[in-house]
């Protein structure tokens, strides 16, 4: 996950690549891929401007170097993918903002192969089924939580990058069980050592 604190939310359109590489990077497929972009305020701006640089994201040959999506080597995957991000978005508190930037359906085939498009969703709060959800695609939701609030919301997280200079608010991170690894500051979630066993 990415959260952005009170003191650096004002610059957030500075981020919104470290946020696209964190949600996108290695075809979105990784376990250390953001999967929620949590913010004190400007989600919906937010939300729109991540759309804007992923959703027109389309499948390309794999031999092509600005391919960034992954096949789905069983395609029942991406069948039972769109399904759950079907029957989540009927669900009231959440709207995908990427289709308006997205050329044709989430789910699309090409040259024999199934792929998901990226998929941003815009959640009213973590009680909606979609907020703090993992799917093997470019996927993250956004959600607008307090600053106060984002350690007991979040829940546990393999990987948390807070953009934050708060003292206090780094220091309660440090100390939260729910968070396997912390990046203090813009680092991307995506950002390992090879040479590092697994964390």
């Amino acid at each position: 996950k990415i959260l952005i604190g009170e003191d650096l939310i004002e610059r957030w359109p500075e981020f919104i690549d470290l946020m696209v590489s964190s949600i996108a990077d290695n075809g979105g497929r990784s376990c250390i891929n953001a999967s929620a972009v949590v913010v004190p305020k400007y989600a919906a701006e937010i939300a729109d401007a991540l759309a804007q640089k992923l959703g027109p994201l389309a499948p390309l040959p794999a031999q092509d170097e600005n391919a960034r999506l992954s096949a789905f080597a069983n395609p029942r995957m991406a069948d039972a993918i769109d399904a759950a991000l079907e029957e989540g978005l009927r669900s009231p508190g959440a709207v995908e903002v990427t289709a308006k930037y997205r050329n044709g359906p989430l789910k699309a085939s090409f040259q024999g192969a199934v792929y998901m498009r990226p998929a941003i969703v815009l959640c009213d709060s973590f009680a909606h089924a979609l907020a703090n959800r993992e799917f093997l695609f470019p996927y993250a939701s956004v959600v607008q939580v307090p600053q106060a609030n984002m350690l007991s919301e979040i829940g546990p997280s393999l990987v948390v990058t807070a953009i934050t200079q708060d003292a206090a608010f780094r220091a309660a991170l440090l100390e939260s069980p729910l968070i396997d690894r912390l990046n203090l500051g813009p680092i991307s979630t995506m950002q390992v050592a090879w040479d590092q066993p697994h964390e």
